[in-house]
């Protein structure tokens, strides 16, 4: 599985986008602007989508080289297991990411203020 494209989209993150550090006895940071997050920031919504068309694009090529192989059209065995493999491990990948999101959507919903 190729893991640059998500370092690299994750890396792009800047903080405040989407979550503002909150630190105990630090000062109390608000999250940016609209027009100060839209000047070079990708926002978390973006990166999402960024992520999520990737295992798409994962997914679809593995069904068609499946597909392919099992028509005749391919020969190229070796590929389709590795673009399978890779579709499934990217797809692994988003649902701990998702599982991940939702315990957190949970505990945030659980508290009391």
């Amino acid at each position: 599985m190729d893991i640059d494209a998500y370092s690299s989209a994750i890396s792009k993150l800047t903080p405040g986008t989407f979550v503002p550090d909150v630190a105990p006895g630090g000062p109390a940071s608000q999250p940016l602007p609209d027009d100060q997050a839209g000047a070079g920031a990708v926002s978390f919504k973006d990166t999402v989508k960024s992520l999520l068309e990737d295992v798409n694009d994962k997914m679809v090529n593995a069904s068609q080289m499946s597909q392919d192989l099992a028509t005749g059209k391919s020969h190229d065995f070796d590929g389709t297991i590795k673009s399978v493999e890779e579709a499934s491990l990217a797809f692994q990948f988003t649902m701990a990411i998702r599982n991940k999101l939702m315990d957190a959507y949970s505990e945030i919903q659980q508290m009391q203020f």
